[in-house]
């Protein structure tokens, strides 16, 4: 990943992104440059976890802004850690408005229930992760001009979500996996991605990614996940920043990224954003 500004406002791209960026937008959000307060602050993009409700709206225009999206166009998901894929297409997008219209949400919150996914070709239409330790996966076929965006925690990984996106990707859209470009943003990492029995807590398939102190290497495994499903590895970058350990820190030792293991559980989520151009 490399680092950029929105103005005052401090992002992460993807190297294998970025060159496409006339075909697609997308950027990795830190916790800076927000309104929120402790201990969410400031850039928490999600709603329901004990931030004001106009903090978000407003760090949810920021990053709107950031990105050049209309704040109408910005489409996220109630995650509940399910393999749930939504395909946001115009006639989505108008139930969603329509529902914004009749005052069942407040602006700022065109999302989907129960989904831990989005796939769109839609022009200027950004798929919002919102996380906290879990992988947000961007995903890219330059060729079909098809964007998604996945949210994949342990239990996701263990339902096999990327493969379920790619599946939706390629029967939807006709995407070959080939040409699917992946970017992984900041994540528990391998260092600290501790359980108290991974043998018993996590299927079969995770246990060769085990280590002697009980951590498992959930980037690894994520790799492996993607490449079963057509995904060439070359395709694939990692930031390979832990949100948890030093790596995910500032020099002063605060959270670059929200951490949800890091600080015990009350913090905010930081944004992962995709859209097509």
């Amino acid at each position: 990943m490399r680092k950029v500004f929105f103005g005052d406002l401090p992002a992460f791209q993807f190297h294998l992104l970025q060159k496409f960026s006339d075909r697609a937008n997308h950027a990795v959000f830190s916790r800076h440059g927000g309104v929120s307060n402790k201990p969410y602050d400031s850039l928490n993009v999600r709603f329901g976890i004990g931030d004001r409700h106009e903090n978000v709206i407003e760090n949810r225009r920021r990053i709107c802004g950031a990105l050049g999206l209309e704040c109408d166009r910005l489409v996220s998901a109630n995650q509940t850690h399910s393999k749930n894929v939504a395909v946001v297409d115009e006639k989505v997008l108008e139930k969603l408005r329509d529902g914004v219209r009749a005052g069942e949400h407040g602006f700022g919150l065109l999302e989907l229930d129960d989904k831990d996914a989005l796939v769109t070709d839609l022009n200027g239409v950004g798929l919002m992760i919102q996380v906290a330790d879990c992988q947000a996966i961007l995903m890219f076929d330059p060729v079909k001009g098809v964007a998604a965006a996945v949210h994949a925690g342990w239990k996701g990984l263990a339902q096999d979500i990327g493969g379920a996106t790619v599946a939706v990707m390629r029967e939807k859209f006709g995407v070959d996996p080939a040409n699917i470009l992946v970017g992984v943003a900041p994540s528990l990492g391998p260092c600290c991605a501790f359980f108290s029995n991974p043998e018993k807590e996590l299927p079969a398939s995770f246990h060769k990614f085990i280590d002697a102190r009980k951590r498992v290497d959930l980037w690894s495994f994520s790799i492996e996940q993607l490449q079963k499903h057509g995904v060439r590895q070359g395709n694939i970058e990692f930031a390979r920043v832990c949100t948890q350990c030093g790596n995910g820190k500032d020099i002063d030792g605060s959270h670059k990224f929200f951490s949800f293991r890091g600080e015990q559980g009350i913090t905010g989520r930081f944004g992962a954003v995709i859209a097509v151009r």
